[in-house]
């Protein structure tokens, strides 16, 4: 059953149908009347007497005749009105299918950026901007088809196409308050590693780039949609440009970097979400299943931290300190394995399924020795020129000598359980920091680039220029 709603219901779904039958029976009442008028004054003068047979006769063509055209003009009225009542509701009916065509059209959804909710959902609550009442369901209804009358006053529009999204909005699971414009799209991308791998870091860097640089370049608007996660991002930028490592993620629950873009002549914005979580949640299944916007996700950022395939951190032990570069504690062939089982349950997928989204697979901390020359621009580069004949792109070069890298460390088997149950899988490599050195600014080195491959993959419409 449809909850009430705080406004007044349209005319034509309430009102009118009481009008409509108040006219009909005040109608045959008047009839009625004046056929017993007619009759008590036939019984008072004498059935029998000329003037009581006058009435007497006026009394049955009252009620035979008149009742004949009452019936008649009901008739003629509840036809007119039930017409005109029925190109409303066809109307109505309409233009909430406009609206529907027109969300998934433009692909617009929303989700609850609370870690606790996460829920998504179509049409947020909505605030009614007079009196505060929260309207759960501002759609063409009986309360009203193109605006809807609050029971301040205030109209209010029921569809995307005339402003509702430009309403203050709320999560109709949890009540949390929603920022930005409603009206867009939403794509949700999650980065993924274990400890110490450097997912913090790398999130704010590639923020700060998409932001200082690839937007501006594109011709892009890109602004964050919450002034706690501006604040939140300024402070972290301001640690690493002085030299400072941002401290680890400790929360259990996917928190997120909320931006709008607005690309040029388009009116549909893209709210992007750019999920971080404790490496430390990955060793319990239980733990993964409370983060719900994995299941909605449109790509996964996998970060690796190369430091963590043991025979390539035996060959740099003698070059580095290892304990300076932290090196991640957790396997990340295990964390693959979770994530897809738990994937798998949240999207009623069989072990056999392939998974309708796409996986970044970012090889971090290229600043360490001999990794660039393994599997960085140099050796992408070196590896195209010598295959030309079957490789025919830098970043299919890129793939594979990331390919051969991790399968030659002992990772094989990552590699193809990625590439057996993701749509497409694409390999990066990067340095989130730049250096190891502390005290020294940091500045992240190709960290966009997985980034605006999930985006391009994801929206036909986003294209990268060089």
């Amino acid at each position: 059953m449809a909850k009430e709603q705080p406004a007044k219901i349209s005319y034509f779904f309430g009102k009118g149908y009481v009008d409509l039958w108040n006219t009909i029976r005040d109608a045959w009442i008047l009839n009625i009347d004046s056929a017993k008028r007619q009759f008590s004054l036939s019984a008072e003068k004498g059935f029998f007497s000329i003037g009581g047979g006058m009435n007497l006769v006026a009394a049955m063509a009252i009620f035979v005749f008149g009742s004949m055209i009452t019936a008649f003009t009901t008739a003629v009225h509840v036809g007119v009105l039930l017409f005109f009542f029925a190109c409303i509701y066809i109307g109505f009916g309409l233009l909430w299918l406009v609206d529907r065509i027109y969300i998934f059209a433009n692909k617009i959804k929303n989700a609850c950026p609370n870690p606790s909710c996460q829920a998504s959902f179509l049409i947020p609550v909505y605030e009614c901007p007079g009196c505060g009442r929260k309207h759960t369901a501002l759609v063409p209804s009986r309360y009203g088809i193109l605006k809807r009358t609050c029971l301040c006053g205030e109209k209010l529009p029921t569809t995307f196409l005339n402003g509702r999204g430009s309403l203050k909005a709320y999560c109709p699971e949890c009540d949390f308050p929603l920022s930005g414009d409603t009206a867009s799209r939403q794509y949700a991308f999650p980065v993924i590693g274990g400890p110490s791998v450097g997912k913090t870091c790398y999130i704010n860097m590639v923020i700060d780039q998409m932001m200082s640089d690839v937007a501006p370049a594109q011709g892009w608007e890109m602004e964050f949609i919450g002034e706690t996660d501006e604040r939140d991002h300024a402070l972290a930028m301001k640690s690493l440009k002085s030299g400072i490592r941002l401290l680890k993620t400790e929360l259990n629950a996917l928190t997120a970097y909320k931006m709008m873009l607005k690309l040029p002549k388009e009116k549909i914005g893209r709210r992007i979400y750019v999920y971080d979580i404790s490496g430390e949640m990955f060793s319990s299944s239980s733990d993964f299943q409370n983060n719900q916007a994995y299941s909605y996700a449109n790509g996964f950022i996998f970060i690796i931290d190369p430091l963590t395939l043991a025979q390539f951190a035996m060959e740099v032990e003698d070059k580095i300190d290892l304990n300076s570069y932290g090196a991640s504690s957790k396997d990340f062939d295990d964390i693959l394995n979770i994530m897809l089982i738990n994937l798998e349950k949240m999207l009623g997928a069989k072990d056999k399924d392939m998974l309708k989204c796409n996986l970044a697979v970012l090889i971090n901390k290229t600043d360490v020795p001999t990794l660039e020359e393994k599997v960085g621009e140099t050796a992408a580069q070196q590896y195209l020129a010598e295959h030309a004949d079957t490789c025919k792109s830098f970043m299919d070069a890129r793939d594979e000598v990331c390919r051969e890298f991790l399968t030659n460390y002992g990772a094989g088997n990552f590699v193809r359980t990625a590439e057996s149950k993701f749509k497409s899988v694409h390999y990066f490599t990067c340095s989130a920091l730049g250096h190891n050195h502390e005290g020294e600014p940091y500045e992240g080195k190709h960290v966009v680039d997985p980034l605006l491959w999930l985006l391009e993959q994801t929206d036909s419409s986003i294209k990268v220029t060089a």
